[in-house]
């Protein structure tokens, strides 16, 4: 009886012995500091889908897809924000974890300032000799990404799982993470209209709805070679090739100004019904379109340079706005956006613009 109740107690303490080294490793419980990366993903390669949220329920959900990263499943998403978050999400680092004495105002900060971060991997259930077996999407790491410090290099933070909140940062960066994590998909939006190189452009059709006989369409007859027509489909023979050339070769790099918010449905609406001026549908080589409808903005600013008079003109003298027009790509009239007219300035000229003056 006294060697079954001897086995008991080892057993326990085993047990117990066991499970104390398996939090230990983890930075839970048996180092007054944890593991200094505690918050980081190191294979930022496999993850699949990030999630941010504020405390009132607006959200981001950044998914990664064969063809790149897009914001709430739709969308797609600007490449060089979301390598940032990539490598903030890889590179964040466990500076300290907060005074008991002031943990109590840090939650509460924390409850109403904090944004949640969930990010997704592919990971598999189990592995065999380091082959990995049955992947399935899983929840990795969960935090609650707080304010910046007083100092402003540095953000509170608490993990799911390590109740305490936490002093984060990422070593040699003078600034603090806030803005990487950012929880209004606008914020996330791609900036790019059109990226088609010239060699990849099949043919182009530009409509002219405020003047239709300067509407034209390209068509590409070989490399770097293009057929030019007018709005009645009849060949020009004779036209401007560096000017028709330069034009198309701007194609590969055409982006918006800003994503309109807070408009109103009815104003909106009144846009797309009554200032629509020109549609841009570009074809590239493997059959894929692109179009670009084009509105007239009507709201003017209080002034702007007349490069023809040459002198400061009040906006009153033009019916619309000089600098900026809205546009919607593709048809989805749930996103507007604004362009510059200066940026677009080659794929808004008119068709006579192409042509050998005589």
């Amino acid at each position: 009886m006294k060697k079954k109740t001897i086995y008991l107690i080892l057993a326990a303490a085993l047990l117990v012995g066991c499970l104390f080294l398996i939090l230990a490793k983890a930075g839970v419980v048996g180092n007054k500091q944890p593991k200094s990366d505690i918050f980081a993903v190191k294979d930022t390669n496999n993850i699949t889908k990030i999630f941010i949220a504020d405390m009132n329920g607006e959200y981001s959900l950044l998914t990664r897809r064969d063809d790149g990263w897009y914001v709430q499943d739709s969308v797609k998403a600007m490449t060089a924000k979301v390598n940032e978050l990539l490598s903030t999400i890889h590179n964040v680092t466990l500076q300290q974890t907060v005074a008991k004495t002031a943990q109590s105002n840090i939650n509460k900060m924390m409850s109403v300032n904090a944004v949640k971060v969930e990010i997704y991997q592919k990971v598999p259930k189990f592995k065999i000799f380091g082959i990995p077996f049955f992947t399935k999407e899983r929840n990795v790491k969960t935090y609650y990404m707080g304010p910046s410090t007083m100092d402003n290099v540095a953000n509170y933070a608490i993990l799911e799982g390590f109740d305490e909140p936490c002093i984060v940062h990422i070593p040699g960066f003078r600034g603090f993470l806030t803005p990487f994590y950012s929880f209004k998909p606008v914020d996330w939006f791609s900036c790019d209209l059109f990226s088609t190189k010239i060699t990849r452009i099949k043919s182009l059709l530009v409509e002219d709805f405020e003047h239709p006989e300067e509407s034209f369409y390209v068509e590409k007859s070989g490399p770097r070679f293009f057929t030019l027509y007018n709005f009645h489909n009849e060949l020009i023979a004779d036209y401007d090739t560096v000017k028709l050339l330069d034009m198309l070769a701007e194609y590969r790099d055409k982006n918006y100004e800003v994503y309109v918010s807070g408009m109103s449905e009815s104003a909106k609406d009144s846009i797309l019904r009554n200032n629509h001026f020109k549609t841009i549908t570009l074809t590239d080589v493997n059959g894929e379109k692109t179009t670009l409808d084009m509105y007239r903005k009507l709201e003017k600013d209080p002034y702007y340079l007349d490069a023809i008079v040459g002198g400061i003109a009040r906006a009153e003298d033009e019916p619309y706005n000089r600098d900026k027009f809205y546009a919607i790509l593709n048809g989805n009239t749930k996103d507007l956006v604004q362009c510059q007219y200066f940026h677009f300035d080659r794929q808004l000229q008119p068709l006579s613009y192409f042509l050998k003056q005589q």
